[in-house]
């Protein structure tokens, strides 16, 4: 019987490209994302002979984001594999003049968002001493750059989350991976870069984590671009 994967963020960029490999494999997705135009054009380049559901919503909505856990489950069982895909850097203030609502906002979905999915699957996982979760984070929690305070603080409240949690469960049969992209060429820049990462890279990185035997725990894997120096 196919897999269950859980991905966040699949309306654009990691987590699109994510979808359509997932779907081309066989693989039972629970998608969602926060614009339905993004996600339809997602779900447009899916695999048709696949099981697929999907919610749009922002994952700041917490109840929205446990209802989606709660219909993705009752349409196509218990997860076997979650990927935290979706990541929001919505100000660029400097580290002394907190933009508060907008490190609020990125808190709730870089950090807290993450959380609950990874608590809404964990008992069944526990039960089954299988499951495989994957969080996508950043290089930013690898090292400090001037204007990112807020983004990267909340993408390191959930790596170091991620680093107790391996802990916690070690031998228990359930994986828990870090994916730390550098530069990344989609729309979560306004710019072009096409002499960074893409979202094909980032993409088979993860499945590389995620694929492999139940003895292989490739705990963080960090994947940059070539002209990227920040090491």
């Amino acid at each position: 019987m196919a897999k269950h994967i859980m991905l966040t963020g699949a309306s654009s960029g990691i987590g699109q490209q994510l979808a359509i490999d997932l779907s081309q494999q066989g693989y039972k997705l629970s998608l969602c994302g926060r614009q339905q135009s993004k996600l339809n054009n997602t779900l447009e380049q899916l695999n048709s002979n696949v099981k697929i559901y999907s919610e749009s919503f922002c994952l700041s909505e917490s109840a929205k984001l446990m209802e989606f856990d709660t219909h993705a489950q009752q349409q196509l069982g218990e997860v076997d594999i979650l990927i935290n895909c979706a990541g929001l850097n919505s100000s660029r203030a400097p580290a002394a003049e907190p933009d508060w609502q907008q490190l609020q906002h990125m808190l709730d979905i870089n950090y807290f968002a993450p959380l609950r999915l990874i608590n809404a699957v964990l008992p069944s996982m526990r039960e089954r001493s299988s499951g495989i979760i994957l969080n996508v984070l950043s290089t930013t929690c690898l090292f400090a750059n001037p204007n990112t305070s807020q983004y990267s603080a909340s993408k390191a409240a959930l790596d170091m989350h991620t680093k107790v949690l391996r802990k916690e469960l070690h031998g228990s049969g359930i994986k828990v991976l870090s994916l730390y992209p550098g530069g990344v060429n989609t729309d979560f820049r306004e710019a072009d870069k096409q002499e960074y990462l893409q979202a094909e890279d980032v993409a088979e990185a993860a499945l590389s984590m995620i694929f492999t035997t139940k003895n292989v725990h490739i705990h963080e894997l960090v994947v940059r671009p070539e002209i990227e120096i920040n090491f």
